[in-house]
């Protein structure tokens, strides 16, 4: 594959698991984008449903399709990783979009405009839209560049949520050869979120202002089964804290950010324990803490209750994270209640 002109070369990669109801719209629309020096990158990942005969239809369209198939279903980490792999050599850059999600036409040029402009930028971002929420206009409308380790400070000071996510341009340096780009060391759910936050230690952040990507919810999507019924975004977050806050934060405010998180994630499993009736998940999250070593004891539940008493009397029982700030809680590793803007979940999908 070539470039065309000066436009360097784009990879479009979508993971794909049992996706026929979606895929369809998502590979047309991957069509239908007007940047001029494309590839879509699809792995199926041994779909039982009517993946690989939709996946055929688009052969021979105007965008190439590089379509591969694994022979046996993988962990989605490694699928995603897999996917990456089989960016060709030529591509200066690659957007992972999952089989249910779409872009607009102009999405692919925008970032690759801003990223073209400044070689320190590894990443670019824009704004995306939820069920009841446009995630990203908690950044400064007038900047489109911001240095790495300060949107990575920012953000785990839950002050914006444009980490979140895999709606992203990222520059193909990021990929180092040999090591998978997903699922590193113990991330649970959100492994898409911590990859931007590692290239940010690389490079620099850059952000279109406006809404450049559709992230569909529904009910079979993995996001919302297991946002809402494990909480497993919550658990990946203290882990984020100890490996990304302390080259960004002062050691005094990671210790406190992670204590304050800590307390709140014990409040929020206690109440799933205590008020549904959820034995199950109670115990994956006591058993993950573990794990890590990292147990809750009684004497920490007592803690977290007793700050709970102390926030709601005080009327600040939405509290979390950066001390003597104006904080918001976290779920599923993203802001939920910034300037009334944000996600409701994670970003993933059964691929």
């Amino acid at each position: 594959m070539q470039t065309v002109g000066s436009a360097p070369l784009v990879a479009i990669v979508t993971p794909v698991y049992n996706g026929a109801t979606y895929l369809g719209e998502t590979m047309e629309n991957v069509q239908s984008l007007d940047y001029p020096n494309l590839v879509h990158v699809v792995l199926d990942n041994a779909s039982s449903d009517a993946t690989p005969e939709i996946i055929q239809q688009y052969a021979n369209r105007g965008v190439p399709i590089l379509a591969v198939r694994n022979g046996a279903t993988l962990p989605m980490e490694t699928n995603w990783s897999k996917a990456v792999d089989l960016i060709p050599k030529e591509a200066k850059y690659f957007w992972l979009l999952c089989a249910d999600d779409t872009l607009a036409t102009h999405a692919i040029k925008r970032t690759v405009d801003v990223a073209e402009g400044d070689p320190s930028v590894v990443l670019v971002g824009s704004l995306w839209r939820t069920d009841n929420a446009v995630v990203g206009e908690e950044l400064p409308s007038g900047q489109m560049i911001f240095e790495g380790k300060d949107i990575l400070r920012s953000y785990l000071r839950r002050e914006h949520a444009a980490l979140a996510g895999m709606n992203k341009l990222v520059r193909c340096s990021m990929i180092d050869a040999g090591r998978p780009y997903y699922g590193h060391n113990g991330i649970v759910m959100s492994t898409d979120t911590e990859a931007n936050m590692r290239a940010c230690l690389r490079g620099n952040f850059g952000f279109v202002h406006e809404e450049l990507y559709h992230w569909r919810s529904h009910a079979e999507s993995m996001t919302m089964k297991v946002s809402r019924d494990m909480r497993l975004f919550e658990a990946d977050w203290p882990l984020l804290l100890d490996r990304y806050g302390p080259y960004v934060l002062g050691y005094r405010e990671y210790r406190e950010c992670r204590r304050r998180f800590r307390r709140y994630l014990l409040r929020r499993i206690l109440l799933v324990r205590l008020q549904g009736g959820d034995q199950r998940t109670f115990a994956w999250h006591m058993d993950l803490l573990r794990k890590r070593g990292d147990p809750a004891k009684l004497q920490d539940f007592a803690g977290a209750f007793l700050e709970w008493c102390y926030l709601f009397l005080t009327g600040r029982r939405h509290l979390v994270g950066r001390p003597g700030q104006q904080e918001t809680e976290v779920v599923s590793g993203v802001v939920e209640n910034f300037s009334s803007h944000a996600p409701k979940g994670g970003n993933f999908r059964a691929s």
